[in-house]
Order: structure tokens, then sequence, then C-alpha cells
């Protein structure tokens, strides 16, 4: 019997049992998604291929945490890529490059794909992409640092030059702003 229409909720249960082949079919709707979001914080191709085996191992031995209750399983899965990858910048101390991509990857770069991605998902981003040329570049640098690059609050203050109380309210600014942008749209 094929796994391949299941959803993720039911391919986590069974990863958590032990079945490969169910990993397998999460890999392969998240191996890419998993890729782009290692090449938005910064590591070059060598260092992606090995965020990516890292994630899905984490995935594969921490599978039986997951709690359908607490999370989707899209959004767990994405959550333990983020955070791997989070923790492996901070423990290189190195500092990815700007959000900015490659113009000819523009598209690539923002999407996730994967037949678990659906237009509603893919219009979302786009609508936080073209949100985040809303605000002015001094936002756009902060919420940059602190959610997509991994910095911590001190360290954004720190890499960005500003006192830990003026980021904290240009951020609060910057994420009105975003809101506001999103809600227009």
């Amino acid at each position: 019997m094929s796994l391949d229409g299941f959803p993720d909720e039911a391919l986590l249960a069974l990863v958590a049992r032990g079945e490969e082949e169910a990993l397998s079919i999460l890999y392969d709707r998240y191996a890419s998604a998993m890729t782009g979001l290692a090449y938005r914080m910064g590591f070059d191709k060598e260092a992606q291929g090995d965020c990516v085996q890292e994630i899905f191992f984490r995935i594969w031995s921490r599978a039986s945490s997951f709690d359908p209750k607490k999370a989707t399983g899209r959004s767990w899965i994405l959550a333990v890529g983020h955070h791997y990858c989070v923790d492996r910048v901070r423990s290189d101390a190195s500092r990815p490059k700007a959000l900015e991509p490659i113009q000819d990857e523009e598209d690539e770069a923002f999407d996730l794909p994967g037949p678990g991605l659906d237009e509603e998902n893919t219009l979302n981003r786009i609508r936080i992409r073209k949100a985040l040329h809303a605000l002015s570049p001094d936002e756009r640098s902060i919420v940059e640092a602190l959610h997509y690059q991994g910095y911590t609050y001190p360290e954004a203050a720190e890499h960005l030059k500003l006192p830990l109380g003026t980021l904290k309210a240009r951020l609060s600014k910057a994420m009105s702003k975003l809101r506001e942008v999103l809600h227009e749209a």
C-alpha cells in the first residue's frame, strides 16, 4: 500500500513507529523547502545538504514528540527545520547573506515547493515578501536580522549598532506596518 496520499500527521505517526517509507515521503515533500530555508539562512550548497540531512534525522528521531493537537504536521516539520538552522547559525558563529535573493531565483527562494503546497500558501508568501518591501531599510534590516538570520535581540542590536530599546521600538513599528500592509492586501 502506497503512503503517498497520507497526510503529514499520519506519516509522522508512522515515522515515530520506525516506518522508513513514511520518512521518505516526507523527505520528498519537504526536502526542497528545507534546502530553501538553509539557503535563506546563509548556508552554502554543501552546508545546505548537511542541514537537510540533519533536519530529517531530527524528524526521524523526534517524530514521537509530534502532537497533532498542538500543531499541524507541516508546521511541526518546518519548525524542526527552522530551529535546527537557527541553532547551527549560532553554533557556527557565522552570519548569513542578506535576505535578498538573486533576481533569477527570487520566486524559488521564497517558495516552499512540493505536493503539500497549495495556492493560498504561495500567495501568502508573495504577500509577505511584498509587505517586507514596504518597510524602510532600517525596519527591514531589523526584521531580517531577527526573523530570517536567527539573531537574538541583543545580538541584533549589536550587529546593527543600535541600543536594545531602539531596536525593540523599531521592530514594534515595523511589525505594525507589516500587519497593516498584510491586512490591506
